[in-house]
């Protein structure tokens, strides 16, 4: 018994301590999944899906094209990862090779996420000297927040963006704590998250202005960090080069559909209503939040700083989240906001981030908080009290994934998921595959070709839509019929050649030439061969589907995205500036050991 506690105590107080906790934390977080075998799709998924397949396909095939797609999304040429987080989107990919299938692939990649957020957050902690032990807590409590569940559950991307946040605000922290700026741990936080998901980087952008602002009010050389901030920016746009160089290729030279403008705002805040409490702030958590605010109140002048900064800019995101905010004046004085925030729950990641933070700071620094004297051991009360904070999380997310599993199980069990699937996905029934095989099977394709959702963001448009235009068009209704519907028949046949350019046959089977609505996409910038004639005079829908002439009998048409060449020379800078971040990084790595 000796040995082994001697052995447990060597091992509490190793560098792999926390990591494996967390890595645990997380498998129990995922159990259910894993042991029923459960691929769960939420809104979001299928999109996503088909993101990481065409990766996938284009690394394990060698035919690459940065713009195009042309294994996912139907095989219809439109563009997607190139301005939606392309890094993450090609490591999924990978990741996506090394799964036998679609179940291995979505377990895998969660528990990956998990881990990534609980050891970013546990950072986050240790370098504002929270203790050990309560860094650990509150890496898992941060890890089972409803911002990791989006992801889970539902495979909203802001769940993937809130995995590196905390490394942002630790920019914050430090620029505080030891009055400078660190130019490549600032840029590579912010690169990190530029290359994951954009609007994260917002959010936590703004967060974080106020800790900066702080930060060079209380240093004694307001110059040398401002200078240091500016240079870390010029980083992050060299190594970033490759998301913002894709956005002005295409922004440039088109009109692209923005995301879905939402008619109210506030219906997508925290409502304070039963799907809040069990799916953006739990019970539990919102009383954390409270507490912290209140001791912080309590206890305002013997704070420092970090905690008045962190509680201060927490707070108000936290608000802001809310149907308190007036959330429906700004959306009238700003349409703007219904297209492009969409939805105020987003700024719960930062309150969850920042107030978890003091939250460890106050268990570190108070001893005689959640303390009972009466007992032999004061502190029992305060650990019997964490642990039933992490255990009644991870009990309330295992209840919301229940929904999901069951579902699952039901679509493989009936093999007709019409009543499972909500969403708008359809469901291709006569392509003879099984919904096991979809998620069992080594053949990525099925579940993609069989599950459907029309998708119509950054399609090519004819106009820049307002709000009112965008509802006119029905994007989602006008992108089923003309870019998914067509594929149903087999009427068109696509394959993909080795230049990265996507070939359609078909055949016009009337008397004469006519025109005929193919389900490919071009843009400003597609080079469209139609029946051996370089750059085709063609007409477009109006959201990008190519309408073609067609001649009597087989026609064959390719269509290429050609970036310029400036793009070019920014994916050089893009391929240089991560070479020498990464032999920075390992140089310090090696020479710290």
């Amino acid at each position: 018994m000796d040995s082994f506690k001697r052995f447990f105590k060597r091992w509490w107080g190793s560098k792999s301590a926390p990591l494996i906790v967390i890595l645990l934390m997380a498998i129990a977080l995922m159990s259910k999944q894993l042991l029923t075998h459960s691929v769960l799709l939420g809104a979001d998924s299928i999109f996503h899906f088909n993101r990481f397949y065409d990766t996938a396909m284009q690394m394990k095939t060698g035919k690459f094209n940065y713009f195009q797609a042309n294994f996912g999304f139907d095989q219809t040429g439109r563009v997607v990862n190139a301005i939606y987080g392309p890094v993450i989107s090609y490591l999924s990919g990978a990741l996506l090779i090394l799964c036998r299938n679609w179940y291995m692939f979505q377990s895998i990649q969660a528990i990956i996420f998990l881990v990534i957020a609980g050891m970013s957050m546990y950072l986050l902690c240790i370098k504002n000297n929270v203790s050990r032990g309560y860094a650990m807590v509150i890496g898992i409590l941060y890890m089972y927040s409803s911002q990791l569940m989006g992801w889970i559950t539902t495979q909203q991307f802001a769940g993937v963006g809130a995995m590196l946040v905390p490394l942002l605000v630790l920019t914050g922290t430090e620029a505080i704590n030891k009055k400078k700026v660190s130019i490549p741990y600032l840029a590579l936080a912010m690169t990190l998250l530029i290359q994951t998901h954009v609007m994260s980087t917002i959010i936590g952008f703004i967060a974080v202005v106020p800790l900066f602002l702080v930060a060079l009010l209380h240093t004694n050389h307001k110059f040398k960090m401002v200078l240091h901030t500016l240079i870390a920016a010029v980083i992050t746009l060299a190594l970033t080069a490759n998301v913002w160089g894709s956005a002005l290729e295409l922004f440039g030279s088109n009109y692209l559909m923005p995301v879905f403008p939402v008619a109210n705002m506030e219906d997508y805040a925290f409502r304070f209503d039963h799907y809040s409490w069990y799916s953006l702030v739990k019970p539990v958590e919102m009383v954390v939040f409270l507490f912290v605010i209140y001791y912080f109140v309590r206890h305002f002048k013997h704070s420092d700083i970090v905690t008045r900064t962190l509680t201060i800019t927490g707070t108000f995101f936290l608000f802001a989240s809310t149907t308190l905010f007036p959330w429906l004046t700004l959306q009238k004085l700003f349409p703007i906001l219904s297209s492009n925030l969409q939805f105020p729950k987003r700024f719960l990641v930062i309150p969850f981030v920042m107030l978890l933070l003091v939250f460890g700071k106050i268990l570190t620094y108070d001893d005689h908080i959640f303390t009972l004297r009466a007992f032999e051991h004061p502190k029992l009360f305060r650990y019997a009290l964490l642990f039933a904070l992490i255990g009644i999380n991870l009990g309330i997310n295992g209840y919301n994934m229940d929904f999901k599993v069951d579902k699952s199980n039901q679509m493989v069990a009936d093999k007709y998921p019409w009543a499972p699937i909500a969403h708008s996905y359809m469901y291709v029934k006569h392509n003879h595959h099984t919904i096991k095989q979809d998620f069992f099977g080594d053949n990525w394709q099925y579940l993609i070709s069989d599950i459907n959702k029309a998708t119509p963001d950054y399609l090519p448009v004819k106009a820049n839509l307002k709000p009112d235009d965008y509802n006119k068009l029905h994007p989602y209704y006008t992108a089923h019929y003309q870019l998914i519907i067509p594929n149903l028949d087999h009427d068109f046949d696509k394959h993909v050649n080795k230049d990265g350019s996507l070939t359609v046959v078909w055949k016009n089977k009337s008397f004469s030439s006519k025109n005929i609505q193919v389900p490919a996409v071009k843009y400003a910038n597609t080079q469209v061969t139609l029946n051996g004639k370089k750059n085709a005079n063609v007409k477009t829908t109006e959201i990008g589907a190519i309408i073609a002439k067609s001649k009597v009998g087989q026609n064959v048409m390719t269509i290429k995205y050609v970036n310029n060449q400036q793009f070019n020379l920014l994916m050089i800078v893009f391929v240089i500036s991560w070479l020498l971040m990464i032999i920075y990084l390992g140089a310090k790595l090696i020479f710290r050991f």
